[in-house]
């Protein structure tokens, strides 16, 4: 039988975390193991940000590195998955079954905030997988309605994923170990009260949250989570499997979202 799957956010970091160790690191390298094997991920990234609704293209997802000024050593990472038609297809008639207008693209791949987790929960990229795009005019609600209208497909083992960070404030990152702000706690402690009761009206409104532009200048790596927590089914609550917390303000939040 095949087994039902999670749904999940991962923090997905700076860059480096594909290669340096840390707690994320380690926690993202026991993931996979600690998962019924999936027999394909649907994965949104915030850094694929587009007018409209888009799902990667069946065939060869390239290796995107949307990033510079870090070592070769990134740079040379490829994780080699591919699109399968037919997953595309059951993407697409269930966006069409819940009257959520999409495209299908050709143009991008898989950036980092897609391959470096899914490199070290799943390295041997041996498991199909389809990208989802973060419209630029969606919002909470509607990354709700479209987790919920994708949350069948873990039935059939389709493994959902959204990406991003639960604090993201790039200017106000201090050396890789230096203590979390308390701003920075302060805000996951807000979010935790919507997420792990499965409550979303409690933080949909995000500019209540404790110094909301303090973690979020802009909300991109934010709003995946609500895709999550969506993609979890009717009743989904939330679980937090780890959390550690880089460069001062960079929260490692990592939830598992099911009913």
């Amino acid at each position: 039988m095949t087994a039902t799957q999670p749904a999940l956010f991962l923090a997905h970091g700076s860059p480096m975390l594909a290669i340096e160790d840390s707690a994320a690191h380690r926690f993202l390298r026991t993931l996979g193991s600690s998962l019924p094997r999936p027999k394909a991920i649907v994965i949104l990234s915030p850094h694929w940000e587009t007018e409209g609704l888009r799902v990667s293209a069946p065939g060869h997802l390239r290796t995107i590195h949307d990033f510079g000024g870090f070592p070769r050593a990134l740079f040379e990472i490829r994780y080699p998955a591919e699109a399968p038609e037919t997953l595309v297809d059951a993407v697409m008639a269930r966006l069409g079954d819940a009257g959520i207008a999409a495209s299908v693209d050709a143009s991008w791949g898989l950036d980092h905030g897609a391959w470096v987790p899914l490199s070290l929960a799943f390295p041997e990229a041996d498991i199909p997988v389809v990208a989802l795009s973060l419209p630029l005019d969606y919002g909470p609600a509607e990354l709700l309605a479209l987790g919920a209208a994708l949350s069948s497909l873990r039935d059939d083992g389709i493994l959902l994923v959204a990406t991003g960070s639960t604090t993201h404030n790039l200017r106000l990152i201090q050396p890789k170990t230096a203590p979390a702000a308390d701003w920075a706690k302060a805000f996951d402690a807000w979010l935790d009260q919507g997420l792990l009761p499965g409550e979303p009206g409690r933080i949909s409104r995000l500019e209540t949250a404790p110094q909301f532009r303090l973690a979020h200048p802009t909300e991109e790596h934010l709003l995946p989570v609500f895709f999550a927590l969506g993609a979890g089914g009717t009743g989904a609550r939330g679980e937090l499997l780890h959390r550690s917390y880089e460069y001062g303000t960079l929260s490692m939040s990592y939830y598992r979202f099911a009913a």
